[in-house]
């Protein structure tokens, strides 16, 4: 199976998903569990998620799959999220591109810079293609122009301490969810004993 791998001056290569349906009538393939949106949330915020829950599909041998230390862009929400340790050995759909960093670029950072960087956000902005459904492409992101990288040790501060803050968000909004559906369970049960 040749998958496209492009070789950016950004250092990191870009990787397209692959159409998945192709491999559903596959019999003679290992099942390897398929990359979902709520994993892609659960990478960038920290959560932990069962491979329970995951898909499986045949998929050959020489197809690649997310390794830990990869960015995961969604085109469907526009945003990067790093490849936790749950998530290697995934196989990605179309509607996912992987960032592989190479040494110098640390993984959070490189997350970091396509989320929030305005100078990033506009590039891409700029380049989003589609009437209806609009998409970065593996071009858009081999062009990208990433400003000069700081010290490995500021990004990894910088990574760190951002992805920190998502699962911070994450945990205050869940948090709140949480303490709604236990005051409106006791709400309930007000009034109705008789």
């Amino acid at each position: 199976m040749k998958t496209v791998n492009y070789k950016t001056k950004n250092h990191f290569s870009v990787l397209s998903g692959l159409p998945l349906q192709r491999f559903q009538r596959l019999t003679n393939c290992p099942m390897k569990p398929v990359y979902t949106q709520e994993q892609f949330a659960a990478d960038l915020t920290g959560e932990q998620t069962g491979k329970a829950s995951q898909p499986l599909l045949p998929v050959p041998e020489d197809v690649w799959m997310i390794q830990p230390g990869d960015v995961v862009y969604s085109q469907s929400s526009q945003t990067a999220s790093p490849a936790s340790l749950e998530s290697g050995g995934c196989v990605i759909s179309q509607n996912y591109l992987i960032l592989r960093p190479e040494s110098v670029l640390d993984p959070g950072y490189l997350v970091y810079l396509l989320n929030e960087d305005s100078g990033i956000r506009k590039q891409l902005v700029s380049r989003l293609q589609g009437s209806q459904l609009q998409r970065v492409t593996v071009k858009d992101l081999e062009n990208l122009q990433l400003p000069s990288l700081p010290k490995m040790e500021v990004q990894k501060a910088i990574g760190q301490v951002y992805l920190s803050q998502k699962r911070l968000t994450f945990l205050r909004e869940k948090s709140i969810q949480n303490r709604e559906k236990l005051v409106i369970a006791s709400l309930k049960g007000i009034g109705n004993e008789q």
